[in-house]
């Protein structure tokens, strides 16, 4: 517990206690964004994202070419895949 112990000339000492600080994080699961298309829309998509407060432009990686025969996603145990795509 911190404990604070104030005074100025004109009053006399207050003395105040705030509760100890914790450093512990709530459980978190990991959640995967991925972005595909062009490198235009890639970026709109993540300063978006950024604007809305989901997910911070340096956590992204750099754009990555992908190959013509398509991605491979190697899920863990329990994932599923969500995808939408809309035309612009």
């Amino acid at each position: 517990m911190l404990t604070i112990h104030w005074s100025s000339p004109r009053s006399e000492a207050t003395q105040f206690s705030l509760p100890p600080l914790t450093c512990e994080l709530p459980h978190r699961r990991r959640l995967r964004h991925y972005l595909v298309g062009s490198a235009e829309d890639t970026q709109l998509a993540i300063d978006r994202l950024h604007q809305i407060r989901c997910a911070e432009r340096f956590e992204w990686t750099p754009p990555v070419s992908t190959a013509e025969n398509g991605v491979i996603l190697r899920p863990d145990p329990g994932d599923v895949l969500r995808y939408m795509q809309r035309t612009r």
